[in-house]
């Protein structure tokens, strides 16, 4: 059976991701977020959950983990998260706001309703800094 919430690692596709993080470092950070379309293409959902589970990482580099982080995110940033370069801050933010209104996985959402997902990605956003939720 497949993981499924609204918090950011509750699906498959973000753990997954966790793994491509261990074997790859940060570079598995920076993939995720600067391999998203230009701002006229579509965000699917894969590429949506990994880019989501790499501003998480982000976050908590910088002090911001959220409540219900991963042992093994957790475990990562500890031991890695001074070689995730801060400029990928704002590429995070920016991954973020655009798959919040933007992308495959919000229309997911947006079909079973998306309150306690919107609300997991305005709590994302807050923890890397942008106070402009929208």
């Amino acid at each position: 059976m497949g993981a499924w919430g609204a918090g950011v690692f509750d699906n498959d596709t973000a753990l997954d991701w966790l793994d491509a993080l261990e074997r790859t470092g940060s570079a598995a950070v920076s993939k995720a977020l600067r391999s998203l379309p230009d701002a006229a293409g579509y965000i699917d959902a894969d590429q949506a959950s990994d880019a989501l589970a790499a501003a998480e990482i982000v976050a908590a580099s910088r002090g911001n983990p959220p409540a219900d982080f991963p042992g093994e995110a957790a475990d990562w940033v500890q031991a890695h998260g001074p070689s995730v370069p801060y400029d990928l801050t704002e590429v995070a933010a920016d991954a973020v706001a655009r798959i919040r209104t933007d992308s495959e996985l919000r229309d997911l959402w947006e079909e079973s309703g998306a309150e306690e997902w919107y609300a997991a990605l305005d709590d994302l956003l807050a923890r890397l800094g942008r106070v402009d939720l929208t």
